[in-house]
């Protein structure tokens, strides 16, 4: 599944390429109830797509932005593209390379020998491309481009939202009101003017990331494995299967921990471990996007190239610093990680501020009691 970083690459796909352009054609080669949830309860789904069509035709992109898994294009007239891949959704758009590949079915092995050798990217030679659900052709003056979503699993998801004038209030909107935050984002990270690489929209929209005392706070009130927590996207959106592997194994944590049975929660005080997976997250987080999920980027000590082909290779995988990989399952998900560096906490750590204030006790010495 597309996660935070993948997300991330495709909305500065579509900055880098279609601002300033006007939909002047749609084509639905499928009319998909799942791709497009207004017409699952309607009585008359053609002419809810045609309204659709009406209502985009003629508009000109002002802006892209994302969130979590979630991203959109912003028309003029306060009219929103929602858009979410699901499973193996994706956008393409017509001779614009992407180096994004999935990591699932062999795309491990392909990457792999992309790093041995130089290869040149392939520009897409039919169109539109196989499991195209939705094509549209925009226009600048002259120039014409085609983009095409497409969607093998039919999982993803395309809404049409209108009269939301800022991506504040489209946070406030239904699916994305109940998202927790996306920790690739900073308050303190602006969006640049020209943009050529990297995070195409750093901006919260009124949902920051939670400093350090409220995630404290967050994971010890949780009885839950830290890996399935940190799937939950009410509390982490964007961080999927492979991120979330990524943060525990910089944080050295057993995908399987309960956190909160280890360590107790103390206004004020954070403990060490919390604080390793608070900077993890966003250190992975950030790292990812800013690199727009091109594997063959990523810092070589990373977990993410070594965590695919399970079930296929007859050896267990190991990094590039030769610690051993397995899978478990946690939560119904498959969870990679390294034994030897990330074990089970064994007792409640102490924290600092406690070690710190603890003095030790004077022996108490016995006195005689005085025979008068």
């Amino acid at each position: 599944m597309p996660e935070v970083s993948e997300v991330s690459h495709t909305v500065a796909q579509l900055r880098r390429n279609i601002i300033g352009y006007t939909i002047s054609k749609i084509n639905y080669l499928v009319h998909d109830s799942l791709l497009f949830p207004i017409i699952k309860t309607s009585t008359d789904p053609e002419s809810e797509l045609v309204k659709i069509e009406q209502k985009l035709l003629g508009s000109h992109i002002e802006s892209v932005g994302r969130h979590g898994k979630y991203f959109w294009i912003r028309f003029a007239g306060f009219k929103i593209m929602l858009m979410h891949f699901g499973m193996t959704g994706m956008i393409k758009i017509r001779n614009i390379a992407s180096h994004l590949k999935f990591m699932e079915n062999g795309g491990d092995k392909k990457l792999m020998n992309k790093l041995k050798t130089i290869d040149d990217v392939k520009m897409e030679e039919v169109w539109p491309p196989r499991f195209t659900k939705l094509e549209l052709e925009l226009k600048l003056g002259d120039s014409i481009l085609e983009m095409a979503f497409t969607d093998p699993r039919r999982l993803g998801r395309i809404r049409l939202l209108e009269n939301l004038k800022t991506d504040e209030e489209l946070l406030k909107t239904e699916p994305l009101n109940v998202l927790g935050p996306d920790y690739s984002k900073s308050e303190t990270k602006k969006e640049v003017d020209q943009f050529v690489f990297g995070d195409p929209d750093p901006n919260p929209h009124g949902r920051p990331r939670l400093g350090i005392n409220e995630f404290n706070k967050l994971i010890l009130s949780k009885k839950k494995s830290i890996k399935s927590l940190l799937l939950d996207q009410c509390f982490f959106a964007g961080v999927g299967n492979w991120v979330a592997d990524e943060v525990l194994f910089h944080s050295k944590l057993h995908p399987s921990e309960i956190i909160s049975n280890k360590i107790e929660y103390k206004d004020g005080l954070i403990d060490e471990v919390v604080k390793k997976l608070y900077d993890s997250l966003i250190y992975v987080c950030e790292t990812a996007v800013d690199l727009e999920g091109d594997v063959t980027k990523f810092p070589k000590h990373w977990l993410m190239i070594h965590r695919w082909g399970k079930g296929r290779k007859k050896e267990k995988s190991m990094t590039l610093d030769g610690l051993h990989l397995d899978h478990i399952t946690v939560g119904g998900r498959t969870a990679c990680y390294c034994p030897e560096s990330q074990k089970l906490l064994s007792k409640k750590p102490k924290m600092k501020e406690e070690e710190d204030t603890e003095k030790p006790k004077p022996k108490r010495r016995k006195v005689e009691k005085e025979i008068e």
